[in-house]
């Protein structure tokens, strides 16, 4: 009785949204994937009625590849089994122990800093090298003077670093204890915009202009910065072994951390449903592609009668509202290359231009002719305007190929094969063969959706 009360509960809670072929699709997991899509649109989000037909065609598309084992394929375990870990990952390690050991290093870092926080400054600088005379010492503490009454007069705290320096200024910033102490006690002595007379300190003469304070941050401030210096440490080892060390001592005697994080691992779709909708969402999505690829878009792109059916059937879309040149525009190391190539070229197709160059005009590893082939309309190549549309002045010359000529045919209206307009055509074609698939999916499995159910999302 209890464990029926339980089951009763489960489904209360979470109800069957829609069937697919008999396998359930909880209102749980329409939410997740509605919201998440829903989220990444922004201003074109959609409404539930509109997002289900969407839904539903992904999900008989993933119940196609399940048909046909593709998620026993060894390329795709692999593949999710390494994502699934990368995933699992953070839920496999001592977080509390982590953010204790950040909390420390930030305790230490604030400590150290204290409450003078950090001075911008900058500083001309008289540098004094070991073991001079106290001739250059003085000569040195002179210029240092000279240079603090000519700010004092209003100079130009930039202009006297470089004419002192020879550099261009510059600011940095200093904490307690990274400096000279002269140095610091003078500068965090000073006002914001102030200057110091010449300090003197183990390394010459300084006049310290401070720009601004800051005072050490919150915990927050630093806490992405303390993180990547403790996973740089190594810190989600030390914090995976400590769970499973937690864990352990909950178990069975003779427990090893490893046995017990392998066992906290089998549980996480089940204890964290936000884990399990997004490993589903990651499994399905693998799924989806891959049988995409085979029955839409790799199939479209390699279906070379298919194309040119599809072409001829639908030719009049792909009329040309200016003439276009299909060919090329070779650029020759001579002027009996370049002709020799728009020889042999005239009359083959645009596709064998790439592997007729090859066997023709290739010694020693070093082609002798260049190649620029395609379907060009007017604006798309500055040779081809000129040579063969009789426009502009042609492009630029290429040192090591001077002879530029073109070869080709310019189509006037229209194309002459779906090669001359292949990006449309395979588009449109891989939308066809998506629209004809989906149907045959919708009368290959029973689709059964609980529109009462519907009626609550988002509203339970």
């Amino acid at each position: 009785m209890l464990f029926a009360s339980l089951s009763m509960s489960a489904q209360t809670n979470d109800p069957v949204l829609l069937k697919i072929d008999g396998a359930d699709v909880m209102r749980s997991e329409f939410e997740y994937t509605f919201n998440k899509n829903n989220a990444a649109l922004g201003a074109n989000a959609k409404a539930v009625k509109d997002y289900l037909p969407m839904y539903i065609d992904f999900k008989l598309k993933v119940a196609e590849a399940k048909a046909q084992k593709l998620d026993t394929l060894s390329s795709f375990i692999e593949e999710y089994k390494a994502d699934r870990a990368r995933q699992a990952e953070e839920y496999l390690i001592d977080k509390e122990y982590i953010e204790r050991e950040a909390h420390k290093m930030y305790a230490k870092d604030s400590a150290a800093i204290g409450k003078d926080g950090f001075l911008k400054v900058s500083h001309v600088m008289f540098p004094i090298r070991q073991n001079v005379s106290a001739e250059v010492v003085a000569a040195t503490k002179a210029k240092a003077d000279s240079a603090y009454q000519m700010l004092n007069n209003g100079a130009d705290f930039a202009e006297v670093v470089r004419k002192y320096m020879n550099v261009r200024p510059d600011t940095f910033e200093i904490i307690r204890g990274q400096a000279f102490k002269e140095f610091e006690n003078a500068a965090y002595a000073l006002r914001d915009g102030g200057f110091s007379h010449p300090v003197q300190t183990p390394a010459g003469y300084h006049i310290i202009k401070r720009f601004s304070h800051r005072p050490f941050g919150t915990y927050q401030d630093y806490r992405s910065n303390i993180m990547t210096i403790l996973e740089r440490r190594n810190i989600k080892s030390v914090a995976r072994y400590r769970m499973g060390y937690n864990l352990a001592k909950k178990m069975a005697p003779g427990t090893t951390p490893e046995q017990a994080l392998a066992h906290e691992d089998s549980l996480l779709e089940t204890k964290y449903p936000e884990f399990g909708n997004l490993m589903r969402e990651y499994r399905d999505g693998l799924l989806f592609f891959e049988i995409s690829n085979r029955e839409v878009w790799q199939k479209a792109a390699e279906d070379v009668k298919g194309l040119e059916k599809f072409f001829k059937k639908n030719k009049k879309k792909y009329k040309f509202d200016t003439p276009h040149y299909r060919g090329a525009v070779i650029y020759g190391k001579s002027d009996e290359e370049l002709k020799r190539a728009q020889k042999l070229l005239a009359d083959a197709p645009v596709d064998e231009y790439k592997k007729i160059v090859e066997e023709n005009f290739t010694k020693d590893s070093v082609c002798t002719i260049r190649l620029e082939a395609g379907v060009f309309s007017i604006g798309d190549n500055a040779w081809v305007d000129k040579l063969a549309f009789g426009q502009g002045k042609g492009g630029r010359m290429k040192k090591e190929f001077p002879k530029v000529g073109v070869v080709g045919k310019i189509l006037k209206k229209k194309p002459e094969s779906y090669k001359d307009v292949s990006g449309r055509v395979i588009s449109d074609y891989q939308q066809h063969l998506e629209k004809e698939w989906v149907k045959s999916l919708s009368k290959k499995y029973k689709v059964e959706v609980f529109y009462d159910v519907l009626k609550t999302v988002n509203k339970h």
